[in-house]
């Protein structure tokens, strides 16, 4: 399985906001047209495109989690993987990439991501990741950390 990540630029910006998820899926992340947009307004978000040999398949951002006051935490914020490649394992394959990638950086020593409740389905794939459950937020978000220090 050739699956890497490589860095959004205004080569492959396209590449990304052409990626497909279902109409129900909308409901539990952004679009990537959405998550790249905002990453304009602040330096530390990070996008990754997720490829498959040269082919776009997934899209990932993530950033310092300095908006709840923890600043030793990565926060992933938006992961997706486009319709026709899902439940192929593409996306396990892509967060332990991103996973790989984020441990690198020096001073952080926790990741959280969440998902939105009613998509309960990510529970037991971010808990194969070692993600546990911490807390379930104002907007009915069940977050998970990682810690890894």
């Amino acid at each position: 399985m050739n699956i890497n990540l490589r860095e959004i630029t205004k080569d492959n910006w396209v590449d990304m906001i052409d990626l497909d998820i279902t109409k129900e899926q909308e409901n539990y992340v952004a679009l990537p047209s959405e998550a790249i947009a905002a990453s304009k307004f602040y330096d530390h978000y990070i996008n990754r495109g997720v490829y498959l040999g040269d082919k776009p398949i997934g899209f990932i951002q993530y950033y310092p989690n300095h908006r709840d006051g923890k600043p030793k935490e990565i926060f992933i914020d938006q992961l997706l993987i486009d319709i026709s490649f899902q439940g192929q394992g593409y996306g396990s394959e892509a967060v332990k990439l991103v996973l790989a990638e984020i441990k690198k950086l020096e001073g952080f020593d926790s990741i959280s991501i969440c998902y939105v409740e009613g998509h309960d389905i990510m529970k037991p794939f971010f808990e194969r990741f070692g993600f546990k459950i911490v807390d379930q937020d104002e907007f009915d978000e069940t977050i998970m950390e990682l810690h890894y220090t």
